[in-house]
Parts: C-alpha cells; sequence; structure tokens
C-alpha cells in the first residue's frame, strides 16, 4: 500500500466530511434565520463534497493498486 495516496485519500475524506457538517449547519441556520445566499454556500459546499469525495476514492484506489 502506497502510504502517500493512503494519506491524501485520509486527508480528502476529511474535507468532505467537514462540508458535510458545515451543509447540515448552514441548512439548519437557514431555517431558523433565512438568508437569499444561502444556495450558493450549499452549491459551494455540496460540490467541494463531492469532489472531494471522488479524490478520497480515487486515492484509496491508487493507494490499493500492486
Amino acid at each position: 500500500m502506497n502510504n502517500a495516496y493512503r494519506r491524501k485519500s485520509q486527508l480528502a475524506a476529511g474535507v468532505a466530511l467537514i462540508c458535510v457538517f458545515f451543509l447540515i449547519e448552514t441548512f439548519n441556520a437557514d431555517r431558523i434565520t433565512p438568508n437569499p445566499a444561502s444556495p450558493y454556500i450549499w452549491t459551494v459546499l455540496g460540490l467541494v463534497a463531492a469532489a472531494a469525495s471522488g479524490l478520497a476514492v480515487w486515492f484509496r484506489y491508487r493507494a490499493n493498486e500492486r
């Protein structure tokens, strides 16, 4: 197993998890005090989470190659 790719996979998964937590937090905050910019924030956080998840899978795949 390639440790450099494994570490990159873990970092990308962490970024994705943080984005998901922020998505949940902004959704709850928008219910209490609506903000017109919320859809844009959700879009950016969702795109970053999706990209980081994809990178995590890719790096994990590369780490497990022989």
